[in-house]
């Protein structure tokens, strides 16, 4: 992308932003987000083979895209765009693809996919090994969001995986989008089935069915690692928003 290119883009999205045009907000989401696949594409041959998504129909999250969030992404994503021509390390590489994965779901509720070259992909033994776990425990990251490949080949995680584990905000970012695109395959029921096991783990953890009993008395904010509170809490109203969703409860005003 030019200089001049990055100048009138720029120039585009703030003047749809200050008009709210909507039709134009689209076009320039649409616009950025199909320049950031051909880029990668280009520059990543090394890694990538192919990016998919529902070209024919891509449907829009409209609150989100109208919103400041979406706006401050499309700004960040141009200047990410005229630096994609420097030297990228694996993990620079895993980042950029993460945070693409990331604000597409935030954009469109479809889902998206990435297809690596063979050479890029190593085998779960070597991925242990760099981590320094066993293999048993990489299975276990794998259910949690640890990227691979479902393939006959017996190379299965991108080499940008491990250093990305490694990382406490983008391994959280992986997990998240695991489940992102569980949920796109799944039916409410088996998610509510999900959730409901999730939720078994800390109440055998805790002794109690009760999340205020586990933690009575605590202060949350003061805790070391309150995660567990958090992702209990989390699950709960989950489970509620669920629930609602499959008994077809209405909203009252």
């Amino acid at each position: 992308m030019t200089a001049t290119i990055f100048e009138e883009t720029e120039k585009d999205i703030e003047n749809a932003y200050k008009s709210q045009n909507k039709s134009k907000i689209e076009k320039e989401t649409s616009y950025v987000l199909s320049q950031i696949i051909v880029i990668m594409l280009g520059t990543f041959k090394d890694r990538l083979k192919e990016i998919t998504f529902d070209t024919s129909y891509l449907h829009f999250n409209d609150p989100y895209i109208l919103s400041e969030q979406n706006r401050s992404a499309l700004l960040k994503w141009l200047k990410r765009l005229m630096m994609l021509h420097q030297p990228t390390t694996d993990l620079e590489f895993g980042k950029l693809k993460v945070d693409l994965e990331e604000w597409y779901y935030q954009i469109s509720s479809q889902e998206i996919g990435f297809e690596y070259r063979d050479d890029y992909l190593i085998k779960p033994k070597q991925a242990a090994e760099l981590l320094g776990v066993s293999n048993v425990t990489l299975n276990k990251y794998m259910k949690q969001g640890f990227e691979h490949i479902d393939t006959s080949s017996h190379n299965k995680i991108p080499k940008h995986a491990v250093e990305l584990w490694k990382d406490p905000v983008y391994c959280i970012k992986m997990q998240y989008l695991y489940q992102e695109r569980k949920r796109l395959h799944q039916t409410p029921e088996e998610r509510l089935s999900e959730v409901h096991e999730e939720q078994l783990q800390y109440k055998k953890k805790y002794k109690t069915p009760y999340i205020e009993k586990a933690f009575e008395g605590m202060n949350i904010d003061a805790m070391d690692d309150p995660s567990d509170y958090y992702e209990w809490r989390d699950l709960l109203e989950e489970e509620e928003e669920l629930t609602k969703l499959i008994i077809g409860e209405k909203d009252i005003e």
